[in-house]
């Protein structure tokens, strides 16, 4: 079978490549359907060469799909500029084509990506007038929606209704004239054109905007406040693009959120070139009051770079000092080093303590964040009493917390216990399996019996206070195992990879670590721990709404106020996440949730800044 496969697919390749060789050859019709096979696969510098190879007979030019084809083949390349004059050669040398639609379309899809919202319309409006076929339209629709959504400009719009004839079109077009005056704070004239629309004549398309802009001319004299919203909806990022974009939109749903706030969302695909052409495109726009996003540390360090008029609310943590230097970037959520220094802060300032051990991955983020908290403690005039390292897979721990617990034996009063009762004598190995930690080891049945070497590892030690043990994804199933063997009655603090409630809420593991505390950006959890990142997207979005509304109703849709009144807030607390700048520039979210594990949930104790901890339950 293995041979007839691999000979099918030799004899289909050397029969591309004899086709190839042999094009000069092919008959006119061959030619170009094999240009169209290289255009479907996407392959548009071989579809382009062909293409243009036909064209250079003289005998082709006269032939209209094949100059689409070439301006299409253009467009796919990035060649803008040869695609559009191609496409107006083609309207001046066939006038009358059945392909001027797709031209069009092509015209009106160049102008959007150039920027020229108002230009795109025209040509969208030119092709929407030449079609029947119930499909095309549809997806004419989509892109006028998208024209509409951008931002138009009055002017033009005006133009274009006293040139356009098509009755649709004139509803289209008064929608748009609508619908930009409401946009622009001009309540009354948008209340006029909405009125002059026929609805028998608005497709099916428009039926939702004009119904919401029908209701919302009738609320009051109130400029809308429109934000640009930058996202990854195609690339390796596209799940948290999306997962945030689904936030967003449920915001926009809830009963508490505001009429007169506005996203026009864009794709940035995840790369930085991409949002700086956007970005060089808002500065143009008017009506756009600040930027949310962008998902990736490539695009944020790109904004950094940039002299930015409009402040640009960026949901995910800074990178380390990149916050310090740059102060039209707001950072939604704390940093790493934020939440680490949290921790110290919490475990010392907070609580007191001063026996505090660190078992950590040595290599990393994860090594960098343990490296900010043991610098805090530092700082804080504590110096943890045990520090230990791993950098393979955590499936043996046996040296590192022999460590531990023989620096949590030395702090034992000496007149308790000799220093020679301890030797552990213990398997870490065991610990991977599912498996009673009685099985191993019984407590003495008096309090007063004396220890000795064979039974020390019975004692429960109480003398380190907290361990800081921040965990690398998909270590929590070794890490958690292993800690009960050694019978430390500590205060557990861990990192968001122990939010995996599968493996927490396990006998082997649960029991274990009740009243363990997570410091992190949002207080939510899933049972399925590959998609958490997701569920976090979806719940910060939701909260970073709520806080720009917050801002918006005390600046409405003056920029440089609402910049104002990002580095002068009170700070928001959500459901899901708080928010209150600080730092150098007042533009790092200082705050986080503080998390606790007990009875097999995940339940938010409160709200910590390094200053001040604010007691709420879920």
């Amino acid at each position: 079978m293995r041979l007839k496969i691999q000979f099918a697919y030799v004899f289909s390749l050397f029969h591309i490549l004899i086709k190839v060789a042999l094009s000069d050859s092919l008959s006119y019709d061959k030619k170009f359907d094999l240009g169209i096979h290289y255009y479907k696969e996407k392959r548009y510098k071989l579809a382009l060469n062909q293409f243009q190879k036909m064209y250079a007979d003289k005998k082709n030019d006269q032939d209209p799909a094949l100059l689409l084809f070439i301006a299409k083949s253009l467009n796919q390349n990035g060649s803008f500029a040869d695609a559009k004059n191609v496409s107006k050669s083609f309207l001046s040398k066939f006038p009358e084509s059945q392909y001027l639609p797709d031209i069009y379309l092509l015209l009106g899809d160049i102008s959007l990506t150039k920027g020229n919202a108002s230009l795109g319309l025209k040509h969208y409006l030119s092709a929407r007038s030449l079609v029947d076929d119930l499909m095309f339209i549809n997806d004419i629709d989509d892109r006028i929606y998208s024209c509409i959504g951008v931002g138009l400009e009055g002017e033009k719009l005006e133009v274009l209704l006293f040139r356009e004839k098509n009755p649709f079109n004139r509803a289209i077009i008064n929608l748009a004239r609508s619908y930009q005056n409401w946009v622009e704070g001009n309540i009354y004239d948008a209340e006029i054109f909405i009125d002059e629309i026929d609805s028998f004549y608005l497709p099916g398309r428009f039926a939702s905007l004009y119904s919401n802009i029908k209701k919302l001319s009738k609320m009051g004299d109130l400029k809308p406040v429109t934000l640009a919203v930058l996202l990854p909806l195609s690339g390796t990022s596209k799940e948290k693009g999306y997962s945030y974009l689904l936030g967003l939109s449920k915001y926009l749903d809830s009963e508490k959120s505001t009429n007169f706030v506005r996203f026009i969302v864009y794709d940035t695909g995840g790369s930085a070139i991409n949002t700086l052409k956007i970005v060089n495109n808002l500065n143009y726009n008017k009506n756009i009051t600040a930027i949310i996003g962008p998902l990736t540390n490539e695009e944020i360090f790109v904004l950094a770079g940039n002299n930015l008029s409009l402040p640009v609310l960026v949901p995910i943590s800074a990178p380390s000092g990149l916050s310090e230097i740059t102060e039209n970037l707001f950072f939604l959520s704390p940093s790493y080093k934020t939440i680490a220094e949290l921790n110290a802060q919490m475990m010392i300032q907070e609580l007191g303590f001063k026996n505090i051990a660190v078992l950590s991955p040595a290599t990393g983020n994860i090594k960098l964040t343990t490296d900010y908290f043991l610098d805090e403690c530092y700082q804080l005039g504590i110096d943890p009493i045990a520090i230990e390292w791993y950098v393979e897979k955590p499936t043996n721990l046996s040296r590192q917390l022999k460590n531990i617990r023989r620096k949590a034996w030395d702090l034992l009063p000496k007149d308790d216990f000799n220093d020679d009762s301890f030797n552990i004598e213990i398997d870490s190995i065991d610990a991977l399996f599912d498996v009673d930690i009685v099985d191993f080891f019984e407590l003495p049945k008096e309090e007063d019996q004396k220890m000795d070497k064979k039974d020390s590892a019975k004692v429960v030690l109480e003398t380190i206070e907290a361990i800081y043990i921040p965990i690398r994804s998909d270590e929590l199933r070794y890490i958690g195992t292993q800690l009960p063997f050694y019978n430390l009655n500590t205060l557990l603090f861990g990192n968001q990879n122990w939010l995996d409630l599968n493996l927490l809420n396990q006998e082997v593991i649960g029991p274990h670590v009740q009243g363990m505390r997570i410091i992190s950006d949002v207080s939510s959890v899933l049972s399925e721990h590959n998609q958490s990142s997701y569920l976090n997207f979806y719940n910060i979005a939701i909260e970073h709404a709520f806080f720009i509304q917050s801002i918006i109703e005390k600046t409405m849709d003056n920029p440089k106020k609402f910049k104002n009144q990002l580095t002068t807030h009170a700070g928001y607390y959500g459901k899901k996440t708080s928010i209150k700048f600080t730092g150098m520039m007042n533009n790092e979210n200082g705050s986080a949730q503080v998390l606790e594990y007990s009875n097999n949930k995940i339940k938010t104790l409160g709200i910590y800044d390094g200053n001040t901890f604010s007691n709420t339950t879920e």
